[in-house]
């Protein structure tokens, strides 16, 4: 009996579940790097699952640098290097963050609409002007050739473009969320991904801090296990959660 189930009625597909699981075991050091992996045979006998269902899960981690796949030999454990993923603080532009580090970053952008309506789950959560006509760009953010979000970016059409170019060094005060998604097949394949991978999908609305008119309203989805979230913060040792401790006894 495996230690890991796979959890039928999860928001996760079979092979979201396995590919999870291999990808916590494999930075648990289980299968230390150079190691070969069992064969999907044998994987998909341990998870209760099918070939299909382990192959696309390999698939996954091989696309994250995870894992090596030899024809004929075998799918074999990279080291850490070779592992896709990036810090970022979503708190700060994420191309100067990376820039920074040596990475080579770039937004590309794949598609505009000079007038888009803004999607309808977006109605009521955001303050806008209706009066407002919206652009709408498509874009890419890739680190070194590797896609690690996308985005889509809504902004004002009517005179507000003009002020946002003559006025560049303007204070921009931004607000958003944070929620967990899953990637659609169009999505999946934009990101050079799989379908159902899960995303990070954070929502932010930037306005004038003078004036508050709407500059931009973007979302952007970033694949999760490419990406660590970082922060820093400052604050009293009587607001840190685990200050409670202290006093029980």
């Amino acid at each position: 009996m495996p230690a890991f189930k796979i959890e039928a009625d999860s928001p996760l597909t079979a092979w979201g579940q396995v590919n999870r699981d291999l990808r916590r075991r494999l930075e648990e050091g289980e299968f230390p790097p150079g190691s070969k992996l069992p064969s999907e045979a044998d994987v998909a006998a341990e998870y209760g699952v099918s070939r299909v269902t382990v192959r696309r899960a390999l698939q996954a981690l091989v696309a994250d640098g995870y894992l090596t796949t030899r024809r004929g030999s075998g799918t074999f454990v990279n080291d850490r290097d070779s592992v896709t993923r990036f810090d970022v603080d979503l708190l700060r532009p994420w191309r100067e963050q990376l820039l920074s580090s040596g990475n080579v970053a770039r937004s590309r952008l794949l598609s505009y609409e000079e007038q888009a309506e803004l999607p309808e789950e977006l109605h009521g959560v955001v303050r806008f002007d209706d009066a407002d006509r919206l652009s709408l760009g498509l874009h890419v953010q890739e680190v070194n050739g590797v896609p690690i979000a996308m985005s889509e970016s809504w902004i004002p059409v009517d005179g507000k473009a003009a002020l946002l170019t003559k006025a560049r060094s303007a204070i921009v005060s931004a607000a958003g969320w944070i929620r967990i998604a899953f990637a659609t097949a169009e999505q999946a394949q934009l990101l050079q991904s799989y379908r159902d991978v899960p995303l990070l999908e954070v929502t932010t609305h930037s306005r004038l801090r003078e004036t508050g008119e709407l500059v931009e309203l973007a979302r952007t989805r970033w694949i999760a296990s490419r990406v660590r979230c970082a922060y820093h913060r400052t604050l009293t040792i009587g607001q840190i959660d685990m200050s409670e401790l202290l006093t029980n006894r």
